[in-house]
């Protein structure tokens, strides 16, 4: 947690945080707390292990860190919502959160009194209505008689609550979705809405807790598991801007790619297993490099170059937000010009645009928004991803993956085709930025030549494209190589099924201009019988092929 400016915090707080809160060189204090996670062999559990840290990321002395963490909470309470929320016994007055709300409300003493006047004439009224409730009331009287021994006493009928407080026991909530819907109790509607109802009944409670502290620089964190359990697609794409209205730190886990389509990319924290580990990757918000900062790059970011470069506060150093290309580099670079060593500034700013290529751009995240909405949240649930250009390699994978014995979805492997969901080089940079592997494989032609720059542009270099990046033969697209690999008659058969006869017959080039304009139309009915063929999936283009057999077999 850091100060925003240097006194911006609560005085108070400030001094009773001291011993675990170091201060920036900028004047702002800082609290950074570790918790790690071990298996202990010897009790059969995960060990969790607590530090602060000081400035520079380094536990702090054993001594100032052996503290209560009461302090700690006191200031920054973690409130947790666990992913089965049964609203059934969520909205009773046994429940933590309801029961505290209901228990905290106040009514005037003359609006109580008021109340219990209303109550005992509707009581009276009601009993009054039938005589078989007065004749019940009169036989059961006659029990303390014969528990007591002595003369009949009485009883009396209550058909509403004694006192306002046993009212507010028995409140319950009443939904309806729509105007002319009737009004239903929430444990009449589905689960997706009792899910929700919990998640915001669970707000309230925290909001009131906090309230009711008054503690000034106090800030919650919510920590809820799925919120969208439950949920429709379109549901769990809204709840996002829901969540948004929580008010402070949100931590949210989710295994729904409707949800985390909605989220900025810098947001997101990928929790993966990894060799035994559990790693969390994420896009950082900036990278900072070894260039100090001078008078030149004053003037030089207050133009367009501000949005991307800045100062970093802590170091002094230049920083960045996003990706630059080589032009912005060049123009970074001339702020130097007058710095006696320029080839160590150079090589600092190679380094610094190698590193920064995995930042996403404003454009990044509105093309991905409009064009990636389909694939953007799954993807971030694979271990892999393969990169084609369109709809007819991702068929086609997926069709080599059932014939080869490694479906890809089995796998954790998402096939993106990048032209229908933004461009080259903006998958590669997520890829790296959040410890993906990759992989491309792109057709032989003009625009192949286009890809691989976009990603080099962007700051990639030509050793990481080595391993990772395949295309079919020079001047061949995916028909061309089907056609040269011999299925001409295949695909004609296909064809025929799909557009008429004549496609059997029409000259080869003619033929090669159909297959080209209907793509999905040919594969869908090539990649059925791929999957269920072993022979034709082998005799598909190699670098397919390939490409499975090594992921299949561990070498890729």
């Amino acid at each position: 947690m850091e100060e925003p400016a240097p006194g911006a915090w609560d005085a108070d707080m400030v001094a009773a945080l001291e011993d675990i809160m170091p201060v920036l060189p900028d004047g702002r204090n800082v609290l950074t707390v570790r918790v790690t996670c071990a298996w202990n062999e010897e009790k059969e559990v995960f060990d969790p292990v607590w530090q602060f840290l000081d400035a520079a990321g380094e536990p702090l002395p054993e001594r100032r860190r052996a503290i209560n963490l009461t302090g700690f909470f006191g200031y920054m309470p973690l409130f947790w919502l666990g992913a089965l929320r049964d609203a059934a016994e969520e909205f009773t007055p046994r429940s933590g959160h309801w029961g505290r709300l209901l228990r905290g409300v106040r009514i005037p003493e003359e609006l109580e009194a008021d109340a219990l006047r209303i109550l005992s004439e509707l009581d009276a009224r009601i009993v009054a209505a039938d005589p078989r409730l007065s004749e019940i009331a009169e036989l059961i009287g006659q029990a303390t008689r014969v528990a007591i021994g002595e003369g009949p006493g009485a009883a009396r009928l209550n058909t509403l609550p004694l006192g306002v407080e046993d009212m507010l026991q028995r409140t319950g909530i009443v939904l309806r979705n729509e105007e002319p819907r009737p009004w239903l109790p929430l444990d009449h509607h589905g689960q997706g809405l009792q899910s929700l109802a919990v998640i915001f009944l669970f707000q309230a409670a925290v909001l009131q807790q906090l309230e009711e502290a008054d503690r000034s620089g106090v800030e919650a964190v919510f920590a809820i598991e799925e919120p969208e359990a439950h949920l429709h697609p379109q549901a769990a794409r809204t709840l996002w801007e829901r969540i948004l209205g929580l008010s402070g730190q949100k931590l949210m886990t989710t295994h729904s790619p409707y949800f985390v389509q909605r989220v900025p990319l810098r947001d997101l924290r990928l929790v993966c297993l990894r060799n035994g580990r559990t790693e969390v990757t994420s896009i950082p918000r900036q990278v900072v490099s070894e260039l100090p900062w001078n008078g030149s790059l004053d003037g030089f970011t207050r133009g367009g170059a501000g949005r991307i470069f800045h100062r970093d506060t802590s170091s002094g150093l230049v920083a960045a937000r996003s990706w630059f290309d080589t032009e912005m580099a060049k123009n970074l670079l001339r702020c130097y010009r007058k710095d006696p060593d320029t080839k160590t500034r150079a090589e600092a700013l190679r380094k610094f645009r190698h590193q920064c290529r995995i930042l996403p751009s404003g454009e990044d995240e509105e093309e991905l928004g409009f064009h990636g909405r389909r694939v953007r949240g799954e993807i971030f649930f694979a271990r892999r991803w393969i990169l084609v250009e369109g709809v007819t390699e991702y068929l086609l994978l997926h069709a080599l993956g059932q014939a080869l014995d490694w479906p890809l979805d089995a796998h954790g492997v998402s096939v993106i085709d990048f032209q229908q969901s933004g461009n080259a080089a903006i998958y590669p940079a997520l890829a790296q930025g959040f410890g993906i592997p990759w992989q491309m494989i792109t057709d032989g032609d003009a625009e192949a030549a286009k890809f691989r720059q976009q990603i080099l542009d962007r700051g990639f270099e030509e050793a990481e494209l080595a391993s990772r990046l395949q295309s079919l033969p020079a001047s061949r697209d995916l028909e061309d190589q089907l056609l040269e690999d011999g299925h001409e008659g295949l695909l004609r058969e296909i064809l025929a099924e799909i557009s008429g006869a004549s496609a059997m017959t029409c000259p080869i080039e003619e033929f090669r201009a159909r297959l080209k304009n209907r793509k999905t139309g040919y594969m869908g009915a090539l990649s059925l019988r791929v999957a269920k063929d072993r022979a034709l999936a082998e005799r598909m283009p190699i670098p397919f092929v390939t490409l499975v057999k090594a992921l299949r077999d561990g070498t890729a």
